[in-house]
């Protein structure tokens, strides 16, 4: 056993009772297993951080502190969802003939955004898919917003010139040429 290992021991045997009560008063019971486990994980991972002593409770208390704040802002977004997801009408009254032509739709955007370059794809698929706004595009993708305005506008033009070829041969399709029966 290293002596990394034996100090975790120690830790772990003088303060998990003191970690536990810490969660158990400040979570949901069903959560504060879950707690404890992650703080003990960060106490493991940084062994070598924690301050020797009596020093050492209180050091564990911020972890478990900012664990729980992890915890909390994690069921936020969750019951976040959740009232959204309630608020949409989900409608079962689609018709196959609907669906299919919503699918074809769909597979043909993808098939074209797929012939895009990876960067204009990913600053397309954030702003729709994520409904991101240019400057937390920015954001994520270490640009300024000007350039990611720019990529917007040049990968929507793609993107609408690669629908367009792939229209223009679709349309040529047999079942096209008949009517458009299948």
């Amino acid at each position: 056993m290293t002596l990394g290992d034996a100090r975790f021991v120690d830790l772990y045997q003088r303060y998990y009772r003191h970690v536990y009560a810490y969660c158990r008063r400040r979570t949901a019971a069903d959560k504060v297993e879950d707690a404890v486990a992650e703080t003990f994980l960060v106490v493991w991972r940084k062994i070598g951080e924690v301050p020797p002593g009596d020093e050492a409770l209180p050091w564990l208390y911020s972890v478990a502190h900012r664990v729980l704040g992890h915890q909390w802002r994690g069921a936020s977004r969750q019951s976040r969802l959740e009232s959204k997801l309630a608020s949409v009408d989900v409608s079962m009254a689609v018709s196959v003939e609907e669906y299919v032509v919503v699918d074809q739709e769909s597979r043909l955007v993808l098939d074209a955004l797929s012939k895009l370059r990876r960067s204009d794809q990913e600053v397309l698929r954030l702003s729709v898919w994520e409904e991101l706004p240019h400057r937390e595009i920015a954001e994520v993708l270490g640009l300024n917003t000007d350039a990611v305005k720019k990529r917007f506008s040049r990968a929507r033009t793609k993107l609408a010139q690669e629908l367009n070829r792939m229209e223009k041969g679709h349309s040529k399709s047999p079942a096209v040429q008949k009517g458009g029966a299948w």
